[in-house]
């Protein structure tokens, strides 16, 4: 009897605790970008009674920010860049996907490339760009070919890794209904591996515009790499910093655009994720 009723009441006593929740301000991205004014406002206000050259204030930041992209040469140098890289990330997404279909669906093209694969892995697509230079010049051939070399290779091995993990029910069912090479490609293994290949493209689309913005930097004559670089050059601080917000800004923006088209095409995926995660 009294094992049975020293059970029992400790199953009440642990019922009646408090479930301890998180504040809700916990979860709400708004607090971060309140963080983020605060660390400006203070700013402005180090600067205001310190002022020193290397570090204008933000209001003065803002003001040529403004002033270039409405008068100056900033959202020329921009649309420049992001042409390059356009040109760049969609060459590497078309070849990324159909050399990592086809080395996860036929071997002997694994064998071949696997190894090249490798070895470029991890070298700085930067090491590349004075051999690049030699044989394309200084246009926009040597931003796009820079971009492709550094955004190819990340979205190939997130397509190989997708294809390669296709459950053997869906390789059967293919067989079952006699669905051709090519059919099969197109209705079973690109969506079973859309969400790997989507991570391959994100984190190729990022590296994409790094390589655009460094590639300016080193040896272009045009984007805005080479805005920034000609501005702290010519000791006009508050317009680098006025590039250097613009690249941040943007970078943010691709972030976000990319994870909404993304969970709008992989949406079935994403609500299995947070069935998972709530289970």
């Amino acid at each position: 009897m009294t094992g049975p009723t020293s059970i029992t009441f400790s199953t009440v006593d642990v019922a009646k605790k408090p479930v301890r929740r998180r504040p809700i301000a916990f979860d709400n991205r708004a607090l971060g970008w309140l963080a983020l004014l605060v660390l400006v406002g203070i700013w402005e206000i180090v600067a205001h009674y310190n002022s020193s050259p290397g570090l204008p204030a933000p209001s003065r930041i803002g003001a040529a920010w403004w002033l270039e992209m409405t008068e100056g040469q900033l959202r020329f140098q921009l649309a420049d860049t992001m042409t390059s890289m356009v040109y760049g990330y969609v060459l590497s997404a078309i070849l990324g996907v159909a050399i990592g279909v086809t080395m996860a669906r036929v071997k002997i093209i694994y064998v071949l490339v696997e190894p090249i694969i490798e070895l470029l892995r991890p070298v700085p697509t930067i090491v590349f760009i004075p051999v690049i230079i030699l044989y394309a010049g200084l246009g926009r051939e040597m931003n796009v070919i820079a971009i492709l070399v550094s955004a190819t290779i990340p979205i190939l091995i997130a397509t190989y890794s997708g294809a390669k993990g296709v459950s053997a029910a869906l390789r059967d069912t293919a067989a079952t209904f006699k669905l051709s090479w090519w059919r099969t490609i197109y209705e079973i293994v690109l969506p079973a591996a859309a969400p790997q290949i989507f991570i391959g493209l994100r984190l190729a689309l990022a590296g994409s515009f790094v390589i655009a913005i460094a590639a300016g930097m080193i040896a272009g004559n045009s984007g805005v790499g080479y805005y920034i670089l000609n501005a702290q050059q010519t000791l006009d601080i508050s317009r680098m910093y006025a590039g250097a917000i613009t690249v941040a800004v943007v970078g943010y923006a691709l972030n976000y655009g990319f994870l909404a088209i993304e969970n709008r095409l992989l949406h079935w995926h994403v609500a299995n994720d947070a069935a998972g995660g709530r289970s």
